[in-house]
């Protein structure tokens, strides 16, 4: 998305650009005010979104950014976790939900359904999600409560009064994903595009707030017809929020999906492979074998 300059809006990385928002690491020094790590601990987190450069040997990062890993994941498999896990819990947070009500999660089985399930599992919601048939297995496994195969079933004709929905596809689904919230619902979406919310929620400028209000004004009013909620999300780095991911993960033991590990010289080949569609998890960079 960023090399498609897909974000620029929301971030305008300028190019010659060092690539990479989520790492697996350790510390190798630390700054002299710093009293939540030391040196040794395996952490991993998300760049912040002005400064990212996780494809590198090394990265200096604030500590409030990163958290300690699970003990029981591989670093390929903690990898995997930061920007999908904090999405899904970032995503979720602005959805407030109680307890026993229902979020249907479009395209859950790919690398963000790897992570938004079992997140929303840990809020005690019922979650819905559809995708390949051949996955259904891993995503229930995973915490899935219903699974749609989308070659076979259209969940817009099954589901109605959905709590919440977390968008992964976009405009082409939005329409549908709009039918199947109930009245009141709240819709978070990854692919859509961003509003006048999003902006004011970021802190962006008047400018860009107007902006934002104009190109996400198609979705403030389909969400307006059923006085529902739309919002845009952008991950942001949260250490604390991933302290708290780290805590799920060790108390449901919960399996990262990994596809695909290159090495860094091989950095183009994966960039090609995600770019191509079709993963069943995290494509990852091995940057050392130490």
């Amino acid at each position: 998305m960023i090399i498609k300059g897909e974000v620029k809006m929301i971030v305008p990385y300028k190019f010659l650009l060092v690539m990479g928002n989520e790492f697996v690491g350790i510390v190798e020094k630390l700054g002299e005010k710093v009293e939540r790590f030391a040196v040794g601990d395996r952490v991993y987190g998300r760049m912040p979104l002005g400064r990212i450069g996780a494809f590198a040997e090394y990265a200096a990062i604030d500590e409030n950014a990163i958290a300690k890993v699970p003990e029981y994941l591989s670093d390929e498999e903690a990898a995997c976790v930061p920007l999908t896990a904090l999405t899904a819990l970032q995503a979720l947070q602005l959805m407030d939900p109680k307890a026993g009500e229902t979020i249907f999660i479009s395209g859950g089985t790919g690398s963000l359904g790897a992570m938004a399930i079992p997140v929303a599992k840990s809020f005690g919601l019922t979650v819905v999600t559809n995708g390949g048939g051949e996955s259904e297995e891993r995503v229930k496994n995973l915490g899935a409560d219903k699974f749609f195969d989308y070659k076979k079933t259209d969940y817009s004709a099954e589901l109605s009064n959905v709590d919440y929905v977390l968008d992964t596809l976009g405009d082409r689904e939005l329409q549908k994903e709009f039918g199947i919230l109930k009245r009141g619902g709240v819709l978070v979406s990854l692919r859509g595009m961003p509003n006048g919310a999003f902006a004011k929620r970021s802190g962006m400028s008047a400018v860009k707030w107007f902006l934002f209000s104009v190109v996400g004004r198609k979705y403030d009013k389909m969400a307006a017809e059923k006085e529902q909620q739309y919002h845009f999300i952008f991950v942001h780095e949260d250490g604390d929020g991933l302290e708290r991911i780290s805590k799920i993960f060790g108390e449901r033991k919960i399996e990262a999906s990994v596809d695909t590990v290159y090495s860094l010289d091989e950095v183009n080949e994966a960039l090609k492979k995600i770019a191509s569609g079709g993963s069943k998890g995290k494509t990852i960079l091995k940057i050392t074998d130490n």
